[in-house]
């Protein structure tokens, strides 16, 4: 074999270049069909190519040259894994493991099969057993920690998160984990500090974006603004924009500032002339300092010790709001929104399976709103028993994101939510807002029984047990009874 040719291959297979890689493995494989060494790197290339069918004979082939060869059982695992064939990924990781038990990777990819089932405790069994072998493996430490917290156990998730950034003190996704946690059990402090990481973490799109634009001004950490121009970046999703846009008022009125707000969304018909608001298309104007817009609490709350009311910043148009009043008034009774989930694009736990509203719907007097993006209109016959449940298939789709939703949510008299940007919208309206939270809940929740601290006119009705969505409807529906 050209051992120059071969090291050419792994080049280019390690560089992503597949194809070549693949041209000369086949060349080198034409004059020795059997050479073990190039087996072991032709059949995960093929998997990577998903070439699966190939990949699967070659991978048979190399396991009759050499059964027991730890490395070539851990790739065949992998290639289970990949293609979700997660029994026998388990079989050929657990193989490697028993013949090499140096190799971490194999009982982590187990943890993380298993983390993928919800079989929480056997993922945190395995996860520990690769950092026992691994002391440095922050990923196993951090995974432990995301079980823990899934788990509701946040004292031992608060433990491994710490274990993960001590181990590598540059992982910034460990550093949001810990610090929205932190926040999470109150720890607001040293959680808003973690929390900052969130923008070195190339998870998030948003702060990618940020750093190729090579901002000069000085990032704003409390300096006097008086008579100063500060830009903030909106981020993350549009409840974030909602919920956190109250500081940029704030900023106004402490400071007499002026404010400008670069949106990734489009959503410039929320905010009147007070803020200016630039696009991702606009040029970055001149200004003294900045930051992004959920970096704002954290400094308030360090001056302040505690988080400011709701403003209803959400200018209304008018005739949409009055096409609304005439659409409802014909509905007598209680007017009552309802939503389980933002989008068919949404996964975790903020999704309310849609038939749980169904003893809802018994009520007498109460006519239900389906308030829902992409929202399959074949399921209201879960919940439709007594016709009282509507849902207007044009909702937005006509005019500016959300305009239609805001003339629907004036003329109701409540919405209940699941964790969704229509909780921060009807909350900052001014409506009555009941929101059902899962068992482990976003940070911006707390952790406190009914309140939010952020909007006086929100109730929360926690899971007591983890996927227990009946117990928060039956508090629900008691609450609604009184209501009536």
């Amino acid at each position: 074999m050209d051992i120059n040719y071969f090291k050419a291959a792994l080049s280019h297979h390690s560089k992503g270049n597949w194809n070549k890689a693949q041209e000369i493995y086949q060349h080198l494989l034409k004059e020795d069909p059997n050479n073990y060494v190039v087996l072991q790197n032709y059949a995960p290339l093929l998997a990577q190519l998903r070439e699966y069918k190939l990949a699967k004979g070659i991978f048979e082939k190399c396991l009759k040259i050499k059964p027991n060869d730890s490395m070539m059982l851990y790739n065949y695992g992998k290639f289970f894994h990949d293609q979700k064939i997660y029994e026998k990924a388990i079989k050929y990781y657990n193989k490697s493991f028993e013949i090499n038990p140096k190799n971490a990777m194999s009982k982590y990819n187990i943890g993380n099969i298993y983390f993928s089932q919800n079989k929480l405790e056997t993922a945190i069994k395995n996860f520990k057993i690769a950092a026992k072998v691994n002391p440095s493996h922050f990923l196993a430490y951090n995974n432990i920690g995301l079980s823990f917290k899934k788990l509701g156990n946040f004292d031992e998730a608060l433990k491994f998160y710490k274990k993960t950034i001590d181990t590598n003190k540059d992982f910034a996704d460990g550093h949001v984990n810990y610090g929205t946690l932190l926040l999470l059990t109150n720890k607001l402090k040293s959680g808003f500090q973690e929390y900052e990481w969130r923008k070195k973490s190339k998870t998030f799109s948003d702060y990618l974006n940020y750093l190729k634009l090579e901002i000069k001004s000085p990032i704003w950490t409390d300096q006097n603004l008086e008579k100063k121009t500060i830009l903030i970046f909106s981020e993350q999703g549009i409840g974030d924009l909602i919920q956190f846009s109250r500081y940029l008022f704030i900023l106004k009125e402490i400071y007499s500032c002026k404010v400008i707000l670069r949106l990734k969304h489009n959503f410039e018909h929320f905010f009147d002339d007070t803020i200016e608001i630039i696009t991702e298309n606009d040029k970055i104007p001149n200004h003294d300092f900045h930051n992004h817009l959920a970096s704002l609490p954290g400094i308030f709350y360090k001056k302040n010790k505690n988080f400011p009311k709701s403003i209803n910043f959400i200018k209304e148009n008018k005739d949409i709001n009055s096409k609304w009043s005439k659409i409802l008034n014909k509905y007598k009774g209680l007017k009552v929104g309802i939503n389980s989930t933002a989008s068919s694009a949404t996964t975790g736990d903020r999704i309310i399976p849609i038939d749980e509203f169904k003893n809802l719907t018994n009520l007498k007097n109460i006519n239900f709103f389906i308030i829902q993006k992409d929202f399959n209109k074949n399921n209201i016959k879960l919940i439709n028993q007594n016709s009282n449940v509507k849902y207007f298939e044009d909702l937005d789709k006509s005019g500016k994101p959300f305009q239609d939703t805001i003339g629907l949510v004036k003329n109701l008299d409540l919405i209940i939510t699941a964790d969704t940007s229509l909780g921060h919208l009807s909350a900052t309206l001014g409506k009555p807002t009941w929101i059902a939270l899962s068992f482990v809940n976003d940070w911006r929740w707390f952790q406190d029984e009914k309140k939010s601290v952020w909007y006086d006119n929100v109730k929360l009705f926690r899971q007591k047990k983890i996927g227990n969505w009946g117990q928060v409807f039956e508090l629900i529906y008691k609450d609604l009874e009184k209501k009536l």
